[in-house]
């Protein structure tokens, strides 16, 4: 048997009852580091034969898969999480797995999960990169497409580079919100979190030491200077126009100068729904004269904020259109109403275009708020 033991990442408390059980009960532990492990070890009283473990020398895993095969319980653990984040534990699992040996994990404390938690940022979903590439083209890469998801990014950095990591996406995305974790669950544990300049600028002159996680978050806009705003769904025939149309009327009646306009990523009906035309006119919306508009890159390139109703919709933008993605976001997003997509409609009830209309109008009315604390 092969258990895959989570250990403390700091505090030597942080860890389950079950995986102190499981290294008392263990034959043999293999480590990352012996040096660290035997503190842990000698904490809890564990005496067993202790080995290194590394991905990169063949023979550690192979002793481990003789062991396990001859029926002893191995344990693998790592200087501090768990192996296979970020740290070594590969190699021996896809052996232990193609040779179909029996492998458990015994989980725990995870600075991943520690730093989403406490970041303040909605958790509900988020990307992990591990360490980020050293080339700086691949960094500011794999950020960008990491950003565009519109979620939480969590990252590993070493304290010799956090600086130097830090003025890259202060450069090229300066509205990104950050929070650094620095020795999480230690004595000097520390969390400095704001926009990227302040926090660059906090950091800057200091010596940083320790182990250092960071989450990214891409920061919805307070640029007071939006002239114009674009609502796009999937055909342009009743979502998007209901945000547009009624949206239109708002700024007209509270004399905000934005032009509005939408689209549709596939445009294949002539004509609005008769059901968004009768409702629009219910809430005070006349003389609709609607013709759906394809998406393309001009309807993008002439919008300075471009609002999606799902978060589908958010990747597709994305996809065909990354240099633009710091101004794409779901509508309810960026108007702080929810993380939550505005379903689609089309061939329902005339009661679930109600209902869509609704969340679209609680949408937009929470925006034209923004925008006049913006004014």
């Amino acid at each position: 048997m092969l258990y895959i033991v989570a250990t403390p990442i700091g505090n030597l408390k942080d860890i389950t009852l079950r995986a102190i059980d499981v290294l008392r009960e263990s034959d043999f532990i293999f480590c990352e580091d012996t040096r660290r492990s035997i503190n842990l070890l000698n904490y809890y009283q564990i005496r067993k034969p202790l080995f290194r473990y590394s991905d990169h020398i063949k023979k550690s895993a192979q002793k481990i898969i003789e062991l396990i095969s001859a029926g002893k319980k191995v344990s693998l653990i790592s200087d501090g999480g768990i192996p296979n984040i970020s740290d070594p534990g590969l190699t021996v699992l896809k052996m232990a797995i193609e040779k179909g040996l029996k492998v458990e994990i015994v989980g725990g404390v995870s600075a991943v999960t520690n730093a989403m938690s406490l970041s303040g940022f909605d958790g509900s979903s988020f990307l992990f990169l591990g360490f980020v590439e050293r080339a700086d083209l691949r960094i500011l890469k794999s950020i960008q497409i990491a950003l565009s998801f519109g979620i939480p990014v969590v990252l590993f950095e070493s304290p010799n580079r956090l600086i130097y990591f830090l003025e890259l996406i202060n450069k090229n995305f300066p509205s990104t919100d950050v929070v650094i974790a620095r020795e999480m669950s230690k004595v000097y544990e520390e969390w400095t979190r704001g926009k990227i300049y302040y926090v660059l600028n906090a950091l800057r002159n200091r010596e940083i030491k320790g182990e250092i996680t960071v989450v990214l978050n891409r920061s919805i806009s307070s640029d007071k200077n939006i002239k114009s705003i674009g609502f796009v769904c999937s055909g342009n025939t009743c979502r998007s126009v209901m945000a547009h149309h009624y949206f239109r009327k708002i700024l007209i009646e509270k004399n905000i100068n934005i032009e509005v306009s939408s689209a549709g990523i596939m445009v294949r009906d002539k004509k609005t729904s008769d059901e968004v035309v009768d409702i629009l006119k219910q809430n005070g919306v006349e003389n609709i004269n609607h013709t759906p508009l394809q998406l393309d890159k001009k309807f993008i390139d002439k919008n300075d904020l471009i609002l999606v109703m799902t978060k589908e919709h958010k990747k597709i933008l994305n996809a065909f259109f990354p240099e633009s993605f710091s101004k794409i976001y779901t509508l309810n997003e960026y108007s702080g109403v929810s993380s939550g997509d505005i379903y689609d409609p089309y061939g329902r009830s005339y009661y679930d275009y109600e209902i869509t209309f609704k969340n679209i109008k609680k949408a937009c009315d929470k925006l034209i708020e923004s925008l006049l604390k913006k004014s």
